[in-house]
C-alpha cells in the first residue's frame, strides 16, 4: 500500500512539473555582437519596417513599432520616430516605384539597410523580420512569436549586432496573448542590444547649451540625457 502511495505521489509530481513547464512557456534566444563594436553615445538609429514572413496581416509593422517603443529606453541612442521613418523612405522612392507600391502591404520587404540609413541620415539602422506571429494549436491554443533583427552601421554597412528570439506563450495556469508574448520577446532582444551602445558621458555645466540644441531636434524625441 505504501509503495502505491509513493508511486502515485511521484506521478502527480511529474505531471505537476510538466504543467509548470508549460505555464512558463518555451523560449529560444540567440544573440551575437561583433567583437569591440560599440556605437558611440548619442548615435542616431532608425527602425526599418520588419519583413513579414507570417500569415498574420501587418505583423512586420506591429513588431517594428514595438521595437521602436522599447528602443526609447536605451541610454545613449537617439531614435527616429517610426512614422517619420516610413514617411521619409516612401518619399525617397522614385515616383514610378511609389505608384506601383500603392497597394503593397505596409510591412513588405524593407529596403537595403545601409542605403536606408543614408536616406534617413542616421548613424545606424535596425532591420529585421517576423518568422512567427499568431497562435499554434496543440492541447490548447498557445501564442507564439519569433523575431530576427540586426543593427547595421550606416557608414560602412557593418553588422554590429544580431538577435534571434522566439517564445511560445504560457499555457495551463494563465491565459497569454500574442501581444504580451511579442512584448517579452522584444524586451529580451533590446536588452541584448544595450552592451553595443556606449554609455552616455556624465554631463557637465559646459555641456548644457549643446544638450539643449540637440533636445530641440524633433526627429529624435528620446534624446534625453539622464543625470
Amino acid at each position: 500500500m505504501k509503495g502505491k502511495t509513493v508511486r502515485a505521489c511521484g506521478a502527480l509530481l511529474t505531471v505537476g512539473l510538466m504543467l509548470a513547464g508549460c505555464s512558463f512557456g518555451r523560449i529560444n534566444s540567440r544573440d551575437f555582437a561583433q567583437p569591440g563594436a560599440v556605437l558611440p553615445a548619442g548615435s542616431t538609429v532608425a527602425v526599418l519596417p520588419f519583413e513579414n514572413l507570417t500569415n498574420h496581416p501587418n505583423a512586420g509593422q506591429i513588431a517594428a513599432d514595438i521595437v521602436s517603443t522599447e528602443l526609447y529606453g536605451v541610454e545613449g541612442l537617439r531614435s527616429m520616430d517610426a512614422s517619420r521613418v516610413r514617411s521619409r523612405l516612401s518619399a525617397a522612392k522614385p515616383a514610378a516605384d511609389a505608384a506601383a507600391a500603392t497597394d503593397a502591404p505596409a510591412d513588405a520587404a524593407p529596403p537595403d539597410a545601409q542605403a536606408a540609413g543614408r536616406t534617413l541620415g542616421v548613424d545606424a539602422v535596425l532591420s529585421g523580420s517576423v518568422s512567427e506571429y499568431g497562435y499554434q494549436h496543440g492541447l490548447r491554443e498557445e501564442p507564439v512569436v519569433g523575431l530576427n533583427a540586426r543593427l547595421v552601421r550606416t557608414a560602412d554597412g557593418a553588422v554590429l549586432w544580431t538577435s534571434s528570439q522566439s517564445e511560445a506563450g504560457r499555457g495551463y495556469f494563465s491565459r497569454d496573448s500574442v501581444n504580451n508574448v511579442a512584448q517579452r520577446v522584444v524586451t529580451r532582444m533590446i536588452d541584448s542590444l544595450r552592451p553595443v551602445v556606449a554609455a552616455p558621458a556624465v554631463p557637465t555645466s559646459a555641456d548644457a547649451p549643446a544638450q539643449a540644441d540637440r533636445a530641440s531636434d524633433t526627429d529624435f524625441p528620446n534624446d534625453l540625457h539622464r543625470e
